[in-house]
């Protein structure tokens, strides 16, 4: 029988942050756990009408289906408070001297302390509006507790010490240092039950003395994720403000505290203007996330299924949409917009007293006031991949996505010359994935969602040549895109001159 091997030089056992978590921070079972089905256990044939509006509404705030993001970003925020606090081992003489080093940093600017030897873990996690970015972070954090209280402890040279898990707050409009440091403090006491954003002597004090308190608090509670929600790139316009809030991100790491940055992809770029440094806040992963497909897994897989699952009225739909590809044009691969779509369509025919949901309930919802002209277009951009409906947009990266769907060539690439019609209806193509209906794991799906997307350019590639070599000259899918687009960008800096030089002048 081969020996125990000695772990004891990582700090995971005799680890007071550790111990009460143990269980929550496993990633085994995460699918199972993460599972939200608020229509689990009930007999649907017997509900009033009242209870079946009820459920739609929980629909949108409470179902979760787990998808291969959720459960790569949940286990990568897991491994990553784990790390945290096993750098924070209170016990190692180490953890505690590095602690009293950050506590003899009160009454320091930011720009005035020491750089220690070792950073925790970020994340970044970008995308649009509607993806679910927010709902997948908080759903993960609440299979945390959010409080621990321990009592006295030797091992740790402590007395009473409440620990804080996570901490979930929004980032200040309009980037501001204060107002964020102020949220955190709020957000603090309200998961522990402490007074601190209510002291004079904290919130007298000056933006960047009060941030470096912010962060000793922080490490003194064993706060093991702050998330800070709702990066725009309005919130860093600012200038001076916006540099001053990336800075406290990284004095942070540095302290110890992992962070978590969800905001819009556009919001990144402005808040990576400030400092290269700012790249750090990806050591613990990059998490891109995009409208889905209609060919992806977690679409035709996943999400599509359980929203034609989550059905409370009295019959089933006589809807046949085994891949998803009559949701997928009224959501354009949206999470939010496919439960939209589901609710308000069942709302609907339970005000007509019609026992199931049809499609011409989804097209009268679709085209009624549950979705505004500038949904459609926004569904409607992404389901045909038409970015110049995404133009409207300023929080759309309209052009990446233009790149991304090969319709706009990078400095490497050829102008591939291909637009769908608009009112053409989105693929209903399969594939080997959607087909296999018993869920993969992690790695297998990563593995193949790889290799069909190789495939996908590959043919996209052959198709498109076919094609060019047909269309006439003039036609809009031969050069017309990328010259409307490059005299697009051609415009939109010329007004960006003609505005700088109006707002000079005296």
């Amino acid at each position: 029988m081969n020996a125990p091997v000695d772990t004891s030089f990582l700090g995971v056992s005799d680890n007071p942050f550790l111990e009460p978590l143990e269980e929550y921070l496993s990633t085994s079972n995460l699918e199972v756990r993460l599972q939200s089905w608020p229509l689990s256990g009930l007999d649907m044939m017997n509900l009033d009408t009242q209870t079946r509006h009820d459920l739609l509404d929980r629909m949108q705030e409470q179902m979760f289906e787990p998808t291969f993001t959720s459960l790569d970003t949940t286990t990568r925020l897991f491994r990553m408070i784990r790390r945290g606090y096993i750098g924070r081992n209170p016990v190692l003489v180490s953890s505690r001297a590095r602690a009293m080093s950050i506590a003899r940093c009160a009454g320091k600017e930011l720009k005035d302390l020491p750089w220690f030897p070792n950073s925790a873990k970020g994340m970044r996690i970008s995308g649009i509006t509607g993806l679910g970015k927010s709902y997948e972070i908080r759903r993960a954090l609440m299979q945390l507790p959010q409080k621990y209280v321990h009592g006295r402890s030797q091992r740790a040279d402590w007395n009473h010490m409440t620990q804080a898990t996570w901490l979930y707050v929004a980032m200040s409009h309009d980037g501001s240092l204060g107002g964020l440091l102020l949220q955190i403090l709020t957000a603090l006491d309200a998961a522990i039950g402490t007074g601190y954003a209510g002291e004079r002597s904290l919130t007298g004090l000056s933006n960047e003395k009060l941030a470096v308190h912010v962060g000793i608090i922080l490490n003194n509670h064993g706060v093991g994720v702050l998330v800070i929600d709702e990066l725009q790139g309005r919130n860093f316009a600012g200038g001076a403000r916006g540099g001053l809030a990336a800075t406290f991100f990284l004095r942070l790491l540095n302290f110890g505290i992992p962070l978590v940055l969800i905001g819009n992809p556009l919001g990144m770029d402005a808040l990576d203007t400030f400092s290269q440094d700012m790249r750090r806040i990806g050591s613990g992963g990059n998490i891109e996330m995009h409208p889905m497909e209609v060919t992806d897994y977690d679409f035709t897989d996943v999400l599509a299924p359980a929203l034609w699952r989550y059905n409370v009225m009295p019959e089933p739909s006589p809807i046949v949409d085994t891949e998803g590809a009559i949701l997928f044009k009224y959501c354009g691969g949206i999470r939010d917009y496919g439960a939209r779509i589901r609710a308000c369509s069942q709302r609907l025919a339970l005000d007509l007293g019609d026992p199931f949901v049809t499609e011409e309930h989804m097209d009268e919802v679709f085209n009624g006031p549950d979705f505004s002209v500038k949904d459609r277009d926004l569904i409607a951009g992404f389901r045909d991949k038409n970015p110049l409906l995404l133009q409207q947009f300023d929080d759309v990266p309209w052009q990446r996505y233009a790149v991304r769907w090969g319709l706009y060539p990078t400095p490497t690439q050829h102008p591939v010359a291909k637009i769908r019609e608009s009112g053409e209806q989105a693929p209903t193509t399969s594939n080997t994935a959607s087909s296999a209906k018993a869920r993969k794991s992690v790695a297998q799906q990563a593995s193949e969602t790889a290799l069909r997307n190789r495939t996908r350019k590959a043919n996209q590639k052959t198709s498109e040549a076919a094609i060019r070599e047909n269309l006439d000259s003039n036609d809009m899918r031969s050069d017309g895109l990328q010259d409307y687009l490059i005299s697009g960008l051609e415009q939109l800096k010329t007004n960006e001159k003609l505005d700088l030089e109006a707002n000079h002048k005296p």
